[in-house]
Parts: C-alpha cells; sequence; structure tokens
C-alpha cells in the first residue's frame, strides 16, 4: 500500500506536469535488493537440498539472475496496472552495465581521495545472513529478558568483590576489565586493582571511566570490547588499550576463546550453561525482570551480534556537512518542513558508512589483493589494488597472482547514486545535462537515512549539485482502525485485489483523496467504493452530455445564462484552486476540489439546469456548448488522478470538442493535452446564483425534514432581504420551480408569512412552504415524537457507556471512537427532529389561527 501511495503521487506530478507544458522524465527502475534477494533464492536452494556455497559464487549468481528474469518484471507489471507513466524504454536496474560503471567509479574517486578506508571495528552482525549491517539495518525491538548480578572476586585474596549486572551472562567469558565511574565514593579503592574472572583462568583490571552509569545496576559493569559497542570505545580510551577476545562466532556459536566447555555451544545455549555453573558455583547474587532493547536483522529478523570484523567504511563527515547545509540553505525543501528536524539530528550525529557485506549478490567491491607482495611499494599498500576495470598483474610488483575480495556493496551504495548514474554518467551525457538536477524525490519516512541522505551527499559531491530541489515525504498507510499493516494482524490490503475489484482509477483516488500533509492515511475499502461511484458518476454525466451535444457551437456573441456564467467561474476557480494544491503537495485538497466541483456543482446543480434550458432552442445552444466545454476542462484536470476513465471519455468527445472550439488544437491523447491554468473569474455570478441555489435548498430542506412525498408540488413564498435578491429570483424561478418541485412560489421583500407554513432560512431570504393539503401534521408530529424517544434512548445507553471509566479504560481504541461516532450521529439526529418538531408546532398554530 505504500509503494502504491507512494506511485499514485508521483504519477500525478508526472501528468500534470507533462501536461502542463514541461519536458517530463519519470525514469522508472529497481535495485537489486542485496540481503532480501539473496535469501529469497537461499530459501529456495534449501527446500531443494542444496546451498550457495555447496553451488559455488558464480552458479549461485547465476541462479538468483535467473530468479530476477522470472520475478522482477513482478513489481513493473504492479506499476503499469496502477497506471504509472514512467519512460518505460529507460527502464534501469542498479546491477545493469551502466550503474555497474558508475558504481566502480564512485568508489574509486573516494578510495583515491581518502575517504573510502578498512578497518576492523565491532559491527552489527547478523549470524543467519553472515554479513555485516549497517546501523540503519538493524531494527530495535524491547525484549523482556533479565539482569543478572555476578560477583567477581578480588583477586588479592581477600573475600572481598565487585558485583556486576548483566542481560548477556555469556560474553562474560569474553570480559576483559570490570569498568567504575571515577567518582563512584563506592569504587574509587578498587580502582587499579584487579578480578578474577568467574569461570576462566584469567585475571582483569578494575577501570574507570566516566561512561559508566552509576545508577545502573550496582554501578560496576563488564567490560567486553569484542561484543558492545559501548565497551569497544570505552576499551579504546584507556592509556593502555584493553585487549579483545572474541567469544562468539560469526555463526553465532561459542568460539575456542570461550573455554572448551563453551566451544561450539549457540550463543543462546550457552547463556543457560554459564547461568547454571555461575550459580553452582555461588557466584549470582541476584536475578531480576529487565526490559530491553535488542537489535534484529531487518530483514531475516535474527538477534544481531556485533562482532569486531574487517569492513570497508565510507567517511562521511564532510559530505555530511555539505548535505545539511544545502537543506539549510533550501536548496533542498523538504515537505512537510517537520522532517527537517529528523534529518538534522541524524545527519549532525553520523557515524562512518559500513559499505561491505560477506554476502554474493551485489556489486563485487573492486579491490584487489597481490598474494606475493613481492615489492616494497606493494607491501606499503598491504597489497592493495583498487581499480575501475580487472587488474591481470599487480602494478607495484608485477605478480600475476591476485585475490578479489570477497564482500559485495551495500545495496544503499548503488542506489544512492540513481539520480545521476541513471542518467549516464560518469559520461557527460545529453540526459544528464537536461534532467540533473531532478525536480522532485517522493519517498516514505523509514529511507530518509538509508537512501535520500546518502543521494544528497552523493550528488552534491560528484555532481556538485543537489540530486533534487524538493523532498516529498509521504504518509504510512494504515488500516481503518490506524494501526500498522502487517501480516502478523493480518490487515495487509493487497493494492491488485483493490484494483480488480474497484478499478484502478478509484484506488489511485482514494490514495490521492487520504494524503494529506504530516497525517497517516487510515485507508478505507469503503472510501474506494465510493470514488467508484464517483467514477460512474462521471461516466452518466459524459454519456448524456454526449447524447445531447449536436447543435453545440462556439459561439462567442450569445448572451450567457446565470447558471452557464456561474459554473465557468467555479470551473474557474476550480483551475486555480487545483493548481495551487498541487504547487504545494497538497494532493488531498486536489482531490477534495474535482471531487466537489464534478459531483456536487457540474452533476447535481448545472447539469440539471442545463436539463430545463434544453427545452428553449435559443438557450439549448449554449447550455451544450457549456457542458462539452465544462467537461472537456473538468476531465483535463482529473486526468492526473483518474487516468484511465478520462481518457476513455476524452476519446469519445474529441469529435465534439472540435466543434465548440473556434480554433481546435485536440491532440491524441488527453495526457497530451493542454492542462487548464487560468479562466476567467465572474464573481458576481457565483453570488447571484447563491440566491438561486438557497432558494431551492431552502424549500428542498422543508421537503426533507417533513417527509413530504417527492411526487407531490409544493407552493412556496419567498421574502427577500433586498430588491437585487428579489430581482434575481424573480428572473430565474423557472429554474427554481423545477428544481424544488414547486407549483407556485411568490417572492418579495413585503411578503408576509402564510398560514400553516414550514420555515427555512437560507441566506439572504426566509422560505415560507404552506403545508395544507401535503400532510397531516398531528400524524407527522406523532411520529416525530416517536423519532424522538427512540434516540434520546439510544443517547442515554451511550452516555453510560461514554462516561464510565471502566469502559474507557478497558475497551479497544477503534471501538471507543466507534461509540464517539455514533453518540455524534444520534446529536445531530435529535438536533434535525427538533427542528422539525418546531417548524410542524409553528405550522400547526398559524393553519389553528
Amino acid at each position: 500500500m505504500g509503494h502504491a501511495l507512494n506511485t499514485v503521487i508521483q504519477d500525478i506530478l508526472s501528468r500534470w506536469k507533462r501536461m502542463s507544458g514541461y519536458k517530463v522524465l519519470w525514469l522508472p527502475g529497481t535495485d537489486h535488493a542485496g540481503i532480501a534477494t539473496q535469501n529469497v533464492v537461499e530459501k529456495q536452494l534449501a527446500s531443494e537440498g542444496l546451498d550457495r556455497h555447496k553451488l559455488g559464487r558464480n552458479a549461485f549468481i547465476e541462479r538468483v539472475w535467473k530468479w530476477k528474469a522470472e520475478s522482477g518484471g513482478t513489481i513493473i507489471h504492479q506499476l503499469k496496472k496502477l497506471g504509472a507513466s514512467c519512460d518505460w524504454s529507460r527502464e534501469r536496474f542498479t546491477l545493469d552495465e551502466g550503474l555497474s560503471k558508475a558504481v566502480r567509479e564512485v568508489f574509486v574517486r573516494l578510495y583515491e581521495q581518502g575517504l573510502i578506508y578498512r578497518d576492523n571495528r565491532l559491527i552489527n552482525w547478523c549470524p543467519r545472513c553472515h554479513t555485516a549491517l549497517s546501523d540503519l539495518e538493524v531494527e530495535h525491538k524491547e525484549l523482556e529478558g533479565k539482569l543478572t548480578y555476578i560477583k567477581y572476586p578480588l583477586s588479592d585474596g581477600s573475600s572481598r568483590y565487585i558485583t556486576v549486572a548483566t542481560t548477556r551472562p555469556e560474553t562474560m567469558l569474553g570480559d576483559t576489565a570490570v569498568a567504575v565511574n571515577p567518582e563512584d565514593e563506592r569504587y574509587k579503592k578498587f580502582i587499579g586493582k584487579f578480578v578474577d574472572l568467574p569461570l576462566t583462568q584469567r585475571q582483569i583490571p578494575v577501570i574507570s571511566d566516566t561512561a559508566v552509569d552509576q545508577a545502573f545496576g550496582t554501578g560496576a559493569v563488564k567490560v567486553t570490547p569484542a561484543h558492545d559497542f559501548n565497551d569497544e570505545s570505552m576499551a579504546k580510551r584507556q592509556k593502555t588499550p584493553l585487549p579483545f577476545i572474541t567469544v562468539i562466532g560469526d555463526d553465532g556459536r561459542m568460539t575456542a576463546d570461550a573455554g572448551e566447555r563453551y566451544a561450539g555451544l549457540d550463543r543462546y545455549e550457552c547463556r543457560k550453561l554459564v547461568l547454571r555453573d555461575l550459580k553452582g558455583m555461588n557466584f549470582i547474587e541476584k536475578e531480576e525482570p529487565h526490559k530491553y532493547a535488542i537489535g534484529h536483522c531487518y530483514r531475516c529478523k535474527t538477534i544481531t551480534e556485533p562482532l569486531s570484523t574487517p569492513q570497508w567504511y565510507v567517511n562521511v563527515q564532510s559530505m555530511a556537512k555539505d548535505a545539511i547545509k544545502a537543506v539549510k540553505e533550501e536548496r533542498i525543501r523538504i515537505i512537510p518542513k517537520t522532517w527537517e528536524n529528523t534529518y538534522f539530528a541524524w545527519m549532525e550525529d553520523i557515524k562512518d558508512w559500513c559499505i561491505s557485506r560477506q554476502i554474493w549478490w551485489g556489486h563485487r567491491i573492486p579491490v584487489w589483493y597481490c598474494q606475493k607482495m613481492q615489492s616494497d611499494k606493494c607491501k606499503a599498500q598491504n597489497g592493495i589494488i583498487v581499480s575501475r576495470v580487472e587488474p591481470h598483474a599487480c602494478p607495484y610488483c608485477s605478480s600475476g597472482e591476485l585475490a578479489q575480495d570477497e564482500d559485495v556493496l551495500d545495496t544503499w551504495f548503488s542506489s544512492s547514486l540513481w539520480p545521476f548514474s541513471t542518467l549516464g554518467w560518469p559520461d557527460n551525457a545529453d540526459d544528464l545535462k537536461t534532467f540533473y538536477p531532478t525536480s522532485v524525490l517522493v519517498t516514505g519516512f523509514d529511507i530518509i537515512f538509508f537512501w535520500v541522505a546518502r543521494m544528497i551527499m552523493m550528488g552534491l559531491k560528484f555532481m556538485e549539485d543537489v540530486p533534487f530541489r524538493d523532498v516529498y515525504i509521504h504518509a504510512l498507510v494504515r488500516d481503518i482502525r490506524g494501526q500498522k499493516m502487517s501480516k502478523s494482524k493480518g490487515n495487509v490490503v493487497d493494492p491488485l485485489i483493490m484494483i480488480d475489484r474497484y478499478g484502478a482509477d478509484a484506488f489511485r483516488f482514494t490514495l490521492a483523496a487520504f494524503a494529506a500533509q504530516g497525517r497517516d492515511v487510515k485507508f478505507s475499502e469503503d472510501r474506494v467504493e465510493g470514488y467508484r461511484h464517483f467514477v460512474n458518476k462521471l461516466w452518466n454525466a459524459a454519456r448524456f452530455i454526449m447524447m445531447n451535444a449536436e447543435g453545440a457551437s462556439p459561439d462567442n456573441n450569445r448572451t450567457l445564462s446565470l447558471p452557464t456564467r456561474w459554473i465557468l467561474s467555479r470551473l474557474s476557480a476550480t483551475v486555480e484552486d487545483m493548481n495551487k494544491a498541487l504547487e504545494e503537495y497538497r494532493f488531498n485538497d486536489a482531490a477534495s476540489s474535482i471531487y466537489q466541483f464534478i459531483w456536487h456543482e457540474f452533476c447535481d446543480w448545472h447539469i440539471e439546469m442545463a436539463k430545463i434550458e434544453f427545452q428553449d432552442t435559443k438557450s439549448a445552444i449554449g447550455a451544450k456548448w457549456c457542458l462539452i466545454y465544462t467537461l472537456d476542462i473538468s476531465l483535463r484536470l482529473l486526468h492526473p488522478f483518474m487516468p484511465y476513465v478520462t481518457e476513455e471519455i476524452w476519446q469519445k468527445i474529441k469529435a465534439s470538442l472540435e466543434t465548440i472550439h473556434s480554433k481546435p488544437d485536440i491532440k491524441e491523447s488527453i495526457m497530451n493535452s493542454d492542462y487548464p491554468e487560468s479562466l476567467p473569474r465572474e464573481p458576481e455570478a457565483e453570488e447571484d446564483m447563491s440566491v438561486i441555489l438557497d432558494a431551492v435548498m431552502g424549500i428542498r430542506t422543508v421537503r426533507g425534514e417533513l417527509n413530504i412525498s417527492p411526487s407531490l408540488k409544493v407552493n412556496a413564498a419567498i421574502k427577500t432581504y433586498s430588491r437585487k435578491s428579489e430581482k434575481i429570483l424573480k428572473d430565474n424561478l423557472h429554474y427554481i420551480k423545477a428544481l424544488a418541485k414547486a407549483d407556485e412560489i411568490k417572492t418579495g421583500m413585503d411578503i408576509e408569512k402564510p398560514e400553516g407554513s414550514a420555515t427555512s432560512v437560507k441566506g439572504s431570504m426566509e422560505i415560507f412552504v404552506p403545508l395544507k393539503g401535503l400532510l397531516n401534521i398531528a400524524a407527522e408530529l406523532d411520529r416525530l415524537m416517536k423519532d424522538m424517544a427512540k434516540v434520546k434512548l439510544s443517547i442515554a445507553s451511550l452516555n453510560k457507556k461514554l462516561f464510565n471509566d471502566d469502559f474507557l479504560q478497558r475497551a479497544p481504541k477503534e471501538i471507543i471512537e466507534k461509540e464517539k461516532a455514533k453518540y455524534e450521529k444520534l446529536i445531530h439526529m435529535r438536533e434535525r427532529i427538533t427542528e422539525s418538531i418546531k417548524m410542524l408546532k409553528e405550522a400547526e398554530v398559524n393553519d389553528n389561527a
């Protein structure tokens, strides 16, 4: 659903700008999704009793390409079904030849500038995927665990000990110190002494570090530099750096350094055995429940392990500063602006980017190692060769024995180059000159750091300009109760099913109508069904117009009727509103504007008035012209939101369009026609028309409130507050009579309320409808009184619930909200019935008088 929303927004922008005369490039493509794709193919192999190591690297990569060929087209198929108007001839893939060339070029340049380096340090490691993960690829989840208090005896032969608290007792086998805060009076006397590490034959020092939280646990902490990021930093800060002892391997099992008793055990099996041994030797002081956040691999959900491994990194500090500056100087706008703070907070605390991954699917790192290192120069380079093309011999010692680095680059490395690599970089291509920097990036908030920030850094670094001018962050699509969609909750909605059920246009329009800035989308299938009715309404309106199109012509000398002048002015207002809303990324406002115009102003009012004008030959010509013209402009306005139905209708009315325009320039497709931008506005016509609409709605209100049969015609008397209103009503009585199903209507400033009349007050008038002969007032009052009793009973029942603290605390939030909505509806119903009773009683009194 998130991808569907993203695609719809991009397509709306693309179609709108294309119709507005811009040269629009919406370039489609996919990334190779390294870890995710490899996981899928490895699962397939496992079901066949194989694994990638049995298959070998080249055969495995061939297998992945085969899977990509079979499944990769699914994404493109879905995009096309949704109506995405991309330039499909330019489709790109991050592993295609051109992009791979750009990836190597960027890697080599950054290495030559000293910004890419290799280092052995702690990294997030996934034992299931067997690869390093960046901080962003680790999801932290809160778990219920235990805080175990372990006694570390002093090595001085006394009976004294220091107690440390830990959530990971198995890692104690790799401890190389106990740390305390230098300001902690409880432990000052122990700093510099040694303690015996339980379950081992080692002694470790007691050190001091200001990072130790005196309030956590006992105020003393175990230090395991090889398995904890904070401990690693602490170890490196010491005057004499602490040793690193790796006791958990890359497969999640204990290493030989954990000791013979524990080596080979799974880390969690080891935890159980360590606790059993500690208890047996009386080293455990106590255990207590403890909630803590622990990292999980974002792809396979395995708990990650901090491991010290050699990895490739990008020093991003200088690039991050430039990226921060670009947003602060508004060379890039982030919309909604509230996301800027999130962007700045992360960028200002950015860490060097680990770009190597220990998998096979992806861009292999363009680094080779000389196996001989036969010269001093080669040894000075540690045998490392970084090259744009595969070397056949070592450039330093001429040895032909070279081995390429086994690792591949993080998928986001190639994706971060997308804005310029897809346009031909590093070549000085025409597309690059034409389309870079791009105009807008539409994306979700969850990849601001994965992708957006990195594209900004790389664009500024290699193109010396921002990659895009605007970044529009769309909302998260949730279910109708506001809950995040997930398979485990069973509330996931499949966009393709929605399209099959209601059509792509209704589905697209729903997403756009929900897409308010800064507010998550609460998706409702009922709304999709509602917008399908809108599609039907438009289709039926178009069919009616085309059935009555004969005789329409562009006569500029004719006098236009008030309804025609009014609808053209409202059309102008809609054009203005929609362009402004789209310019400001207010897609929901744009959708609402065209929906209100087509359904309520054009269909509900103007088409009905045009039917009245058809009865007069002279008026009919102008009415037909106006209907076709308004339909044409409305279709163009709506096209970016509903491309299918608008194209279908437009193709059917093209011939008629040529007859209503004095200088027709009709394009082959609506998507190539001009988007309406500025039309004449006539506020006076809107003001005058409001008088007619008030009169009709006033009479309709009385009919509806008092349940007067639609088959009965009513009489009305309208008291106006101004001569102008009186004249407008008298000049247009034929419209009012037809639309309100009225027989006789009197108007004037001197009108008195007739006996036995119901009253409706609207704008600049009072409307009186005599009820005699229309309904039995006493019987209608009796019915309303019974309805009122039922409504009051329901309100009283709901009051007991909504003012009950026990219900409010125990009931699910969605149930409470549902009951509140029901309550509001009943209150509104009570007000309506009260108004109807009042109206009838007044009529009854007047009638008796």
